[in-house]
């Protein structure tokens, strides 16, 4: 029985397995259609705004208001003609230059390895003195 429990352990403690970057892009257009809820092919603020308090509801959790302030970060980064709205296109090609970026190898898949030494990359970059 306790070897039992020890490999269940294991087994929980275990990396998920690689994240491909077709299944990127699918998880990507799926969510942009179903949050863009008036079908113009266009997500606005409201609608993601929409879509993360959903989401936020979906598991029980809150979003605070950093939380949703990153979000708007996160969207007005994305909205590369300051429209107050992401295209289809922009949404898609956002996703996936943001696996591109954690897909060290150029592979097509990011593991769990790659998605640490990515994000640390990233955080270092964060932290870097402005160059002169």
């Amino acid at each position: 029985m306790l070897l039992a429990m020890a490999g269940w352990a294991g087994a929980a403690l275990a990396d998920p397995p690689p994240v491909l970057r077709a299944d990127v892009e699918s998880r990507a257009e799926a969510m942009f259609v179903q949050s863009d809820t008036n079908h113009d092919g266009y997500l606005s603020r409201d609608e993601y705004h929409a879509t993360i308090l959903a989401r936020a509801k979906q598991f029980d959790a809150k979003v605070t208001p950093q939380g949703l302030q990153a979000a708007d970060a996160m969207f007005d980064a994305v909205d590369i003609h300051h429209s107050g709205r992401v295209s289809h296109a922009d949404f898609i090609a956002a996703a996936l230059a943001h696996f591109d970026g954690a897909d060290l190898n150029h592979d097509g898949k990011v593991t769990p390895s790659e998605a640490r030494k990515a994000a640390k990359i990233k955080q270092q970059a964060i932290q870097a003195p402005p160059a002169r």
